[in-house]
């Protein structure tokens, strides 16, 4: 299948930098949360969801179980906003059963549309949104599949995710899009699973928990990556057991692993306040090694779900002169192929090409170069023991056009 690289790119000629531009980075962080049955009472939670909520500050919120549109009004007024007035609520479409809901940052997001995708249960709703200033799209399915274990609710889970997949495989394969929410998949076997990562078409997923894991999901190996249950006792409607199932899920497509526009940050993706030490038990069972007390409590309190975070980066182009730039280039060609591993790196990073690099320079989060040297060659590796920890952007320059790289250094 033809990568991101391969199709018509937005390149920048050697002379895009002459002290007028800077390549700059944006570091957004997403967050997913099912919020337990939240309705226009609150439930007398908001409390605790506005600790969990403002404990992370997402850039993208995404929350399922919402009950309609005034619970998910009283989402935003009494949790969403109380974190910050800089936030605003996505187009909300009422559903079946329970809803789905988008909260963003407004400043660095533009809301596009909600498109639901009818199951046979609860919608699954499309969100396009857009990052403003590298201006590239993105798609958050949000979903909440059939529970329960047995045969025929994995059944039902596997129709609702074709569903899905009629609607992603139509997507051109440069799409940034992530499916996100409550999974209800009990391990790597079901179908459902199964379907949403088969590449026979364009519209699949990676998992980037892909290799941690053994394929039953539900024992004590698996504990740091479990959301669900936060309890062992019943209260409010929630399920009991302690954290032993993977239910809630962040997947991301083929084109955020290209690493183009816009790249997941290897090492962010976790569940908030799971510190592996929780099989089977309540998250407010202390001591909890990643969170505070109170932390640990309201997430406890708040649902019977822990929520997902990941940090993904968007470079883009600025125009430090305010003028308008004229060596900017649209050009169709195949692009060369590049490799940049280990990534995160350590001591080294190697940046591989089927072209020869003429010239590479890094650059840190910042803009600044720290690093520049003519290569003439397909393959450079440059130790990096001296490079503090952080994002990072290799610029490789290629038959006199720069093409551009993130890695991160642990």
């Amino acid at each position: 299948m033809m990568k991101k690289t391969g199709l018509i790119l937005m390149l920048w000629v050697l002379g895009y930098a002459a002290k007028a531009q800077e390549v700059r980075w944006d570091t957004c962080k997403f967050m997913t949360y099912n919020v337990l049955n939240f309705d226009n009472t609150g439930n007398d939670k908001e409390q605790y969801l506005f600790e969990v909520v403002d404990s992370m500050h997402p850039d993208i919120l995404i929350v399922q179980e919402l009950i309609e549109l005034s619970g998910a009004i009283r989402f935003f007024d009494s949790v969403v906003y109380k974190v910050d007035t800089n936030y605003a609520m996505g187009t909300f479409i009422n559903s079946f059963d329970t809803d789905n809901g988008i909260y963003y940052r407004k400043d660095k997001f533009a809301f596009i549309t909600n498109t639901p995708i009818t199951t046979e249960l609860r919608d699954i709703n499309e969100f396009q949104l857009k990052h403003i200033a590298s201006g590239e799209e993105i798609y958050f399915y949000s979903l909440h599949l059939k529970a329960s274990s047995g045969g025929t609710n994995a059944d039902q889970r596997k129709r609702e995710v074709d569903s899905l997949r009629k609607v992603t495989d139509l997507l051109p394969d440069t799409t940034n899009f992530l499916i996100v929410g409550d999974f209800n998949i009990y391990d790597s076997n079901e179908d459902a699973y199964i379907a949403l990562l088969d590449q026979d078409n364009s519209g699949y997923v990676l998992d980037p928990l892909d290799g941690l894991l053994t394929t039953n999901w539900n024992n004590s190996s698996n504990a740091p990556y479990h959301t669900q249950s936060t309890r062992i006792e019943s209260f409010g409607g929630g399920s009991t057991g302690g954290l032993d199932d993977r239910f809630d899920m962040m997947l991301h497509s083929q084109a955020i692993e290209d690493m183009g526009g816009m790249t997941m940050v290897a090492g962010t993706y976790h569940a908030i306040g799971n510190d592996g030490a929780h099989f089977d038990d309540a998250m407010n069972d202390l001591p909890n090694a990643v969170v505070s007390a109170s932390l640990a409590n309201a997430l406890y309190m708040s649902s019977d779900h822990i929520p997902l975070v990941a940090n993904y980066v968007f470079e883009y182009v600025a125009d430090t002169s305010g003028n308008v730039d004229t060596n900017v280039a649209v050009i169709e060609q195949k692009a060369p192929q590049f490799r940049v591993y280990p990534n995160p790196a350590n001591e080294f990073v190697t940046i591989q090409s089927d072209q020869i690099i003429s010239d590479l320079a890094i650059y840190a989060a910042d803009g600044k170069m720290i690093f520049n040297e003519a290569i003439q060659s397909k393959s450079a590796t440059i130790n990096t023991n001296t490079f503090p920890k952080g994002i990072y952007v290799a610029v490789m320059q290629t038959n006199a056009i720069n093409y551009r790289r993130v890695f991160v250094k642990n």
